[in-house]
């Protein structure tokens, strides 16, 4: 048997493994092995086995993942997100749509924390579709408009996503950070106006489903408060079982002061992860590091705030840390493992000359890869879509002569759109699960969004200096 013809009967196998709901990483270690039984190099499995999960884990550049996770797992626990969520509902919730606009906001900031689409989506999915809810949107648009915003925030830095694919890739990870921000921000904006255009009309014609009529309404900022107390983000903190102070009633001023610092918080983040990286004071392993020591500083002083046990909020982040960053390094593993597979079968190198030998201008095999990444990402949750595809596609895009920065930040945008497309994004199951909304409703209000994203994406695959230019202005490129 070819190597190509055993590869390509491995990359089957993950298929198959996957769908009979085998682990993924145990799916990509096993097709992994499968393809080098195919090659003839059984031989190699053991040797391979044994040394993959030191080899492929044991890099410098990883530090940053258990750093950045930890960051946003403190951050939340704190209840820092409730207060971005009141401190943007205060200069939006008012107008048309204001509770759609401040959701996406919330979710934008707050992906500035916590590095994970799923993890804004769980954070603000139910307190955001009850306040909708209560002021006349449809519960399965709100939630849509929160699983969306999720999906359209993935590239604020800190990410998760950014970082494994510049080790997949071999990039610059520093770089791929400053790539992310505009394209990330101008999605969310685009977003936000989306959501306050459609409310508007809806405001013409009295129709409240979309944020229209009484949902215009200013929500009460107390009821956002007692709303929170119910969500996963509060309950991390009380199923430590200590008490939380009983809350006072206090004034407005008293709310805006408390919501603000959460969005000082949120800022302060942010400027340590990105300016460190942009004065050149230190990497981005550095920065995600200092980040996580702010996050905890931060913890500590929220944590007081509400009398509550700092050492047993400590304890679930760090237990949340361990089994996020657990499942993620075992990704890794795996995808070392098939990625091995793959070039010891010379399918990459086969991929690239075949591609170099298409009569067809090199920017449309580039749309052609970015497309395959769609229905892959629809299936496949975002690591491991770009773990079996980077790997093969890196070769072509350099062989072409395209900038892998440019081309890593379309690869992340196509993968979290995959997050809001149906059968399988994740992103909508998560929004499901937190509300109680049937998933396939969620779907079906998510097609204008994804159809909105598919759009954006395709700008900035016309107009590269959207996410060139600030790597430039940075000395990165």
């Amino acid at each position: 048997m070819t190597p190509e013809l055993a590869a390509g009967l491995a990359v089957a196998a993950l298929f198959v493994f996957i769908a009979l709901e085998m682990p993924v990483a145990l799916s990509l270690i096993s097709s992994g092995v499968v393809g080098l039984i195919l090659m003839g190099a059984s031989g190699n499995i053991a040797s391979v086995l044994a040394s993959t999960p030191y080899t492929s884990t044991a890099k410098y550049a990883l530090f940053v993942i258990p750093m950045y996770i930890l960051l946003g797992c403190l951050i939340a626990n704190a209840g820092i997100g409730r207060a971005i969520y009141r401190a943007v509902n205060h200069v939006i919730g008012h107008i048309p749509g204001g509770l759609a606009a401040t959701a996406v906001g919330a979710t934008t900031m707050f992906s500035g924390i916590s590095g994970s689409s799923a993890a804004d989506v769980a954070a603000f999915g139910r307190i955001s579709v009850q306040e909708m809810g209560r002021y006349g949107y449809k519960r399965e648009y709100a939630a849509a408009v929160v699983a969306a915003a999720g999906a359209f925030a993935a590239l604020i830095p800190p990410s998760i996503a950014i970082v494994l694919y510049g080790i997949t890739a071999e990039v610059s990870i520093a770089a791929l950070i400053f790539a992310g921000i505009i394209p990330g921000l101008l999605s969310c904006l685009i977003l936000m106006a989306f959501v306050i255009v459609r409310a508007m009309r809806g405001t013409r014609t009295n129709d409240p489903r979309f944020g229209g009529a009484k949902a215009a309404a200013p929500v009460n900022a107390r009821s956002l408060d007692e709303a929170w107390d119910s969500t996963a983000e509060m309950r991390a903190v009380m199923r430590t079982e200590t008490i939380v102070a009983p809350r006072e009633r206090r004034g407005l001023a008293h709310f805006v002061h408390s919501d603000a610092m959460g969005v000082v918080y949120a800022v302060v983040i942010f400027v340590i992860v990105v300016g460190g990286l942009y004065g050149g004071y230190f990497t981005a392993t550095e920065a995600g590091a200092l980040g996580a020591v702010a996050a905890l500083i931060i913890m500590v002083v929220e944590v007081k705030k509400k009398r509550a046990s700092i050492f047993k909020v400590f304890a679930v982040s760090m237990r949340e840390t361990v089994g996020v960053v657990g499942m993620i390094f075992l990704l890794i593993v795996g995808g070392a493992m098939f990625g091995y597979m793959l070039t010891l079968s010379g399918l990459p190198r086969a991929l690239t000359t075949w591609a170099g030998d298409l009569e067809v201008p090199p920017i449309l095999v580039i749309a052609m890869l970015l497309l395959i990444l769609l229905p892959l990402g629809a299936v496949l949750d975002g690591l491991t879509a770009m773990l079996i595809t980077v790997p093969l596609m890196s070769p072509i895009v350099l062989t072409l002569g395209f900038d892998p920065i440019w081309f890593g930040i379309l690869v992340l945008k196509m993968i979290e759109i995959g997050l809001i497309t149906p059968p399988i994004g994740i992103n909508a199951f998560v929004i499901s699960s937190a509300t109680g909304i049937r998933a396939e409703s969620v779907f079906r209000y998510l097609t204008p969004f994804v159809l909105l994203d598919l759009t954006l994406t395709a700008v900035y695959f016309l107009v590269p200096d959207i996410i060139l230019w600030l790597p430039r202005v940075a000395g990165l490129l």
